[in-house]
């Protein structure tokens, strides 16, 4: 429910709940070092905070999620990304964090207004169809027409300037 881009850059051992987490990240980046498992059926329970649930919409419900799921398996940095759970591995563990802070740089250059409203969309069009999704977008970019960002992109692009965007409004939950 943030409604911001949330990037992971997971090194080490991503066990557990460290995998509950992680899931919830719209990026997520790792060292070629990192070991990723659903440990907790080993431990005679299912996987209870969010994994069983997220997982197979960021990966596919096929059957090696499944088996990863119902066995506990470690798998390293390079099957996470075959199975496009981490969309980078970073060249060395001392890369990571630079990679991870490069890609949050790229996002803040775009227009908030625009990022928010991807994220949302990205979000409500997983669990909804395709008219839902292009409905929820027009909704969603109406409102964007609002804000200055449109108007102040292109005039950026006119000039060959890097366009400025104001700030969102504090988010809140009332």
């Amino acid at each position: 429910e943030c409604p911001v881009p949330v990037i992971a850059a997971i090194h080490g051992s991503c066990i557990g709940g460290g995998i509950d987490l992680t899931c919830c990240a719209d990026v997520r980046l790792c060292s070629p070092l990192t070991t990723f498992s659903i440990r907790e059926v080993q431990l005679g329970l299912a996987a209870d905070v969010g994994t069983l649930q997220r997982l197979p919409k960021i990966v596919g419900h096929g059957s090696r999620v499944r088996e990863l799921c119902l066995t506990g398996e470690d798998f390293d940095a390079r099957e996470a990304a075959y199975l496009g759970f981490v969309s980078r591995v970073s060249p060395s563990p001392e890369r990571l964090l630079p990679m991870a802070i490069q890609v949050c740089q790229r996002i803040a250059q775009n227009s908030p207004v625009a990022v928010v409203n991807t994220k949302s969309s990205l979000n409500y069009s997983r669990d909804h169809s395709v008219a839902d999704g292009l409905d929820h977008i027009a909704t969603q970019n109406s409102l964007a027409l609002m804000s200055d960002d449109l108007v102040n992109s292109f005039m950026a692009t006119t000039t060959g300037e890097k366009p400025s965007f104001a700030n969102l409004s504090p988010h809140s939950r009332l």
